[in-house]
């Protein structure tokens, strides 16, 4: 008698997925760009040298140290002086002499050699000078100049909004193979399927 089998095959369904990766596209990403200026700053003081001054020729002057001009404006003056003088006196005592020459008792000798005497006579001169004060001007020393503060800067550039283009990904799935389930009738055995 033969037997009956019941012979079952199936296969599963498979699903399967395409898939599509998100981009985002950063070159058009503009990146800041700074700019700026930087100056260093500067003191540019400077110091200036103390300065004393000291005048002290009215009082040398006073002990009788001259310069040139002045000595030879000095000179020159008592040069003209006496030179009048002299020519004052000379006329003075032409006109004595001629008025008074005719005259008994006038002798020219005898006064020309008194003349000549009286002025080796030892005379005690004093002369009281006022001697002056040197002067001194000082000037201390100073600090001039302005500071530069110098400058330092820095202006940032940046694009108003980012230029970024995005594709979004995807996933599709879909039914690759639907599966199935069969079953058959065989006689004696069982029918084996590689």
């Amino acid at each position: 008698m033969m037997l009956v089998r019941l012979n079952t095959r199936h296969e599963l369904p498979q699903i399967a997925m395409r898939q599509t990766q998100s981009r985002l596209d950063e070159s058009g990403i503009i990146q800041p760009r700074p700019q700026g200026r930087n100056v260093q700053a500067r003191s540019n003081k400077t110091v200036t040298q103390s300065q004393l001054t000291l005048d002290n020729y009215p009082s040398r002057r006073a002990y009788g140290h001259r310069t040139m001009n002045d000595l030879t404006a000095e000179q020159g003056q008592r040069g003209i002086s006496n030179a009048q003088s002299a020519t004052s006196e000379h006329t003075r005592k032409a006109w004595a002499s001629a008025d008074n020459a005719a005259k008994r008792g006038d002798d020219i000798s005898q006064n020309a050699r008194a003349e000549m005497f009286s002025n080796y006579q030892a005379r005690t001169i004093f002369d009281l000078t006022f001697i002056p004060d040197p002067q001194m001007r000082g000037q201390p020393g100073q600090v001039i100049g302005e500071p530069d503060l110098g400058d330092i800067s820095v202006d940032i550039e940046t694009a108003p909004s980012a230029r970024i283009r995005y594709t979004p990904g995807s996933v599709e799935t879909y039914l690759q193979n639907e599966g199935f389930i069969r079953h058959w009738v065989s006689y004696d055995n069982y029918e084996v399927y590689a």
